[in-house]
């Protein structure tokens, strides 16, 4: 501290303590006063120094609260939504299932009634080569099944025999489209008779039937029972050409099954 020749206080030093007094009295003075809000001016003061970092506080939580409230509300939603999606899963595994029970039951009724003893087999496996030749059914020896037995569509109609190769859990389905052997068929309206063979392909032929009688397209075939295999009377298909020929017809025939689902098959047991 520095002090002037007479001992006393430099003249500095004594305009800061004076502006300090000053500066405190300023303090207390404005402390007293009371604005029109009934506040001081000392607390408006700091009332406003403060006043933005409580609207910046304020803000925050707000944000803070709104985000909080959107991820609680969507991870509601987001759970509810998984749960409807498991219980759309278990709706569609109900009604499938239940589809396939209804199918079941619509071939089982096609045959219940018309044969003694039939079982229902599902087709596992086709001949991507041969589509119309044979198929492979989930039923075999350890079901009953034999070789020749008759093997028909969910609507009773033919489709073809078990043949070879025969195990105890699988059968081959030799279709009436295959070249190989022949169905005993007649002509539903005046039972021309003749032998029916396919070729592979989504039509047969009829052999060796004569000319003596009319035959028109859209005529329906059934079997006739000669071929000793397949029952008499059994659906088969149409007509659906005739090319007439000098003492035998020429005439093409559609099987049903061609044009319907063959999944089930119903087969028909020997006695």
């Amino acid at each position: 501290m520095r002090f002037d020749p007479g001992g006393g206080l430099s003249t500095e030093r004594k305009s800061v303590i004076l502006v300090l007094i000053l500066f405190v009295d300023l303090i207390v003075i404005s402390s007293q006063i009371m604005l029109r809000s009934r506040q001081s001016l000392l607390q408006t003061i700091v009332a406003n120094m403060v006043m933005p970092l409580q609207l910046t506080v304020q803000k925050a939580g707000d944000f803070l609260a709104r985000e909080l409230e959107r991820y609680v509300f969507q991870r509601g939603i987001f759970r509810k939504y998984q749960e409807l999606k498991r219980r759309q899963t278990r709706l569609w595994v109900e009604n499938v299932t239940l589809k396939r029970q209804l199918r079941d039951l619509r071939a089982l009724a096609a045959a219940r009634g018309r044969f003694p003893r039939f079982l229902l087999a599902s087709v596992i496996s086709v001949d991507v080569n041969f589509p119309y030749a044979a198929v492979t059914i989930d039923k075999g020896t350890k079901a009953g099944l034999v070789e020749n037995d008759v093997v028909l569509n969910r609507d009773a109609e033919l489709v073809g025999r078990v043949a070879k190769p025969l195990t105890a859990f699988s059968a081959s389905v030799r279709l009436i489209t295959s070249p190989v052997g022949g169905t005993g068929a007649a002509i539903e309206a005046n039972m021309l008779e003749g032998l029916l063979r396919g070729d592979n392909g989504p039509a047969c032929r009829f052999e060796y039937l004569l000319a003596n009688k009319p035959v028109r397209p859209g005529d329906r075939v059934v079997t006739s029972g000669t071929d000793l295999i397949y029952p008499s009377l059994l659906p088969i298909g149409t007509v659906t050409e005739v090319l007439p020929d000098t003492l035998t017809q020429r005439i093409l025939v559609r099987p049903y099954f061609v044009d319907k689902p063959i999944h089930k098959l119903v087969v028909l047991l020997h006695e």
